[in-house]
């Protein structure tokens, strides 16, 4: 059995945007720094990265202790209002999240972060979900990654098309200033819109900004079930999403290809891991990233 992006094109609550693709040009500022316990994931986040004068971030973070933890899965709506939704809230005690990805960015002029993750509850169970960040304390501290940018914010806005309020990026009218010593790579930060097949659209933005060779920092979002490369399929409507690696890399005819692994959260809770089927796996809501030019493919 194989299924198309087409085959799993989804109707959404309102009117589609023209542009189905976000992006703008910026500079990834990479940066190293440690999430401090008695904060909440959100707190951790922001204070250091606004501190280093970064405005929006894909971050990755692995093996966070929390205690305690709050999350919510994705789920079908119940109503026609929204395309997929999310269920009620879960909360443990104290988990290790073994791998997330956030966005990092601003809703209503205050620090917002976005994340999905998969994580060990006390038992050794494992699952994943959405992260509510302003809930979930940090237990011990750990290192993080973030990739930023210092002159595109990622804003929190009202989007008719899903009837969600989600992340989109913005250029700054004041971007904070560089320290002089840096040699920042070239990137892009972006948002793709439903209804776009993930790969195809990764390689359109690489196109855009004149990228030869890519790789996929961090990033997160939804997408509609999911074909692996290894011929898994998961059928249901409602998952999220966290990237494990990913990269786009021009080929010997002048092709951009993209390779996407990923972790899968269904609306059991259960996580799935593999490689994307390029072509076959269009967005459900939006997805949240940041591309970083390299100059050839790694080996």
């Amino acid at each position: 059995m194989t299924l198309s992006y087409l085959d799993r094109q989804v109707t959404q609550p309102g009117p589609a945007a023209a542009e189905r693709i976000d992006s703008i040009a910026s500079t990834a500022v990479p940066l190293s720094f440690t999430l401090e316990p008695g904060l909440t994931l959100r707190e951790a986040i922001a204070a250091p990265l606004l501190a280093a004068g970064i405005v929006s971030a894909s971050v990755r973070l692995e093996n966070v202790q929390f205690a305690p933890f709050h999350y919510v899965r994705p789920a079908l709506s119940a109503t026609p209002d929204h395309a997929a939704y999310y269920s009620d809230q879960f909360s443990q005690p104290a988990v290790c999240m073994m791998r997330a990805n956030a966005t990092f960015g601003s809703k209503d002029g205050a620090p917002f972060v976005h994340c999905h993750a998969w994580w060990e509850d006390a038992d050794g169970n494992c699952e994943g979900g959405h992260v509510l960040t302003d809930l979930s304390l940090i237990a011990a501290p750990v290192a993080a990654m973030a990739w930023g940018s210092r002159d595109v914010a990622m804003q929190v806005d009202y989007d008719p098309e899903t009837n969600f309020s989600l992340f989109h990026p913005l250029a700054c009218t004041t971007p904070a200033p560089a320290a002089a010593a840096e040699k920042q790579p070239r990137s892009a930060v972006a948002r793709i819109r439903p209804n776009q097949d993930l790969s195809h659209a990764l390689e359109e933005i690489c196109a855009r900004h004149g990228f030869d060779h890519a790789i996929i920092r961090g990033s997160l979002g939804s997408i509609v079930g999911a074909v692996f490369e290894d011929g898994r399929i998961i059928p249901e409507r409602a998952t999220e999403i966290l990237v494990e690696n990913g990269r786009v890399d021009i080929d010997a005819a002048g092709t951009l290809m993209t390779t996407l692994d990923i972790f899968l959260i269904d609306i059991h809770g259960a996580v799935h891991r593999g490689r994307l089927a390029r072509g076959c796996n269009p967005v459900l809501i939006c997805f949240e990233l940041v591309l970083e030019e390299v100059q050839q493919p790694s080996h």
